[in-house]
């Protein structure tokens, strides 16, 4: 049975990509939020792990959005509380 801590644990490892605004991004909400969300939006962010730099940066800097409409969701919210700080 994975553990909320575990799941972090590996989230953060898979944080670390080839891009360096998309890495900022992911590690400022796992550091800042996600641990105030519920466990179905944690499961969200290891949704959002498993797609590419390069789609993530596009969303990251607002010029395109996910085609999911949950993933979209998602990512909105992540983008609003990065840049809340």
């Amino acid at each position: 049975m994975t553990t909320t801590d575990d799941r972090k644990r590996r989230y953060r490892f898979h944080c670390r990509r080839g891009m360096k605004e998309v890495e900022e991004v992911l590690f400022a909400y796992l550091d800042r939020w996600y641990d105030q969300d519920e466990e179905a939006t944690q499961l969200m962010f290891g949704r959002l792990l498993e797609c590419h730099d390069v789609d993530m940066f596009e969303w990251f800097l607002h010029r395109t959005l996910p085609e999911d409409a949950n993933l979209a969701a998602y990512v909105a919210q992540v983008i609003t509380r990065v840049e809340a700080g």
